[in-house]
C-alpha cells in the first residue's frame, strides 16, 4: 500500500500509537495496534484473494451493511 497524507501512525510519549486515517483517529497499546494490524492484514487478503466481495464477507463472518 502507497502511503499518503491521509495516514499517518504516532507514537505518544505516553508509549500509545495512535493510528490516524483522514478524519478518524484510533488509539492503541502496541499489542492491541499489532493485533489489529494482523487481523486488518488477514482481511486484506481474503478481498484481494476473493473473486466475488460476497463470498469473501461471508468466509470473515461479516455481516452485509449499507453505505451511509
Amino acid at each position: 500500500m502507497q502511503l499518503n497524507q491521509h495516514l499517518k501512525l504516532n507514537v505518544c510519549d505516553c508509549g500509545h500509537l495512535h493510528l490516524t486515517y483522514r478524519s478518524v483517529t484510533i488509539h492503541f497499546e502496541k499489542e492491541e495496534f499489532l493485533n489489529y494490524a494482523e487481523l486488518v492484514g488477514q482481511m486484506a487478503t481474503r478481498v484481494s484473494d476473493s473473486a466475488n466481495i460476497r463470498q469473501t464477507m461471508a468466509l470473515a463472518n461479516i455481516k452485509s451493511t449499507s453505505c451511509y
